[in-house]
């Protein structure tokens, strides 16, 4: 079973926000629309979204400013929703990072096709992801670095791809037990450790040895330049 995809609408008018998240979650996606969006804090380290509805006018938060900071950490799709109707302004989001831009009052057809593109073309860019020049290679189910190339299993790709996607982020042990298995009551953790043994087996002796880290008592990271505290 597919897992939704997830779309974090930041939109501080309740309204607007309450109707954006029912639209979304008829269409089958997972919508996180929290009540307060400008308190960016609350959610920076929740787990990624695959797309990001994003106004301008945040209370105390201004979406310019917010675009630039998220695009800092990761290239998720941003779509600014906004009453800004001016050209300057769309041009402004676009600069900071903005992936789209739709002004209000919008056609809800419109923004689902949107949205359905953005997620699109993310997916075609993302047949390969890249950490600290490893690459991750989604087609062909390999570790690259430089003119080294590891194959992994399907399940140790799905382990490294989530990773990859929350760098330089922390994984909690239970977070990626929920994501590899549907149902975590009936998985033995040790088929976890079991797949991180043999990655870093495969890795063992080579420049990518320590790229991936089991953290104590808090979960799992990649990166050799990441703290292990």
């Amino acid at each position: 079973m597919n897992k939704k995809q997830r779309i974090l609408v930041l939109e501080d008018e309740a309204f607007i926000r309450n109707q954006i998240k029912e639209f979304l979650e008829n269409q089958e996606y997972e919508v996180i629309a929290p009540k307060q969006p400008d308190c960016f804090e609350q959610w920076e380290n929740e787990q990624p979204p695959d797309l990001i509805l994003l106004d301008i006018g945040l209370g105390s938060q201004n979406g310019i400013q917010l675009c630039k900071r998220l695009r800092k950490d990761t290239q998720v799709p941003i779509m600014f929703v906004t009453g800004e109707n001016t050209t300057q302004m769309e041009v402004q989001g676009l600069q900071a990072g903005g992936d789209d831009y739709i002004r209000k009052p919008f056609d809800f057809c419109v923004l689902l096709m949107r949205i359905q593109n953005l997620l699109k073309r993310a997916r075609s860019e993302q047949d390969q992801l890249c950490v600290e020049g490893v690459v991750l290679d989604l087609v062909f189910g390999q570790l690259c670095y430089e003119d080294q190339c590891f194959e992994l299993s399907k399940k140790e790709l799905q382990i490294l791809y989530y990773l990859f996607r929350n760098y330089p982020r922390i994984v909690g042990r239970d977070e990626m037990i929920e994501y590899l298995w549907e149902n975590k009551l009936f998985v033995d953790e040790n088929i976890l450790n079991v797949n991180l043994s043999r990655i870093r087996k495969r890795l063992e002796g080579t420049v990518l040895e320590n790229f991936v880290k089991t953290i104590p008592r808090t979960g799992y990271q990649i990166g050799e330049n990441q703290n292990e505290a």
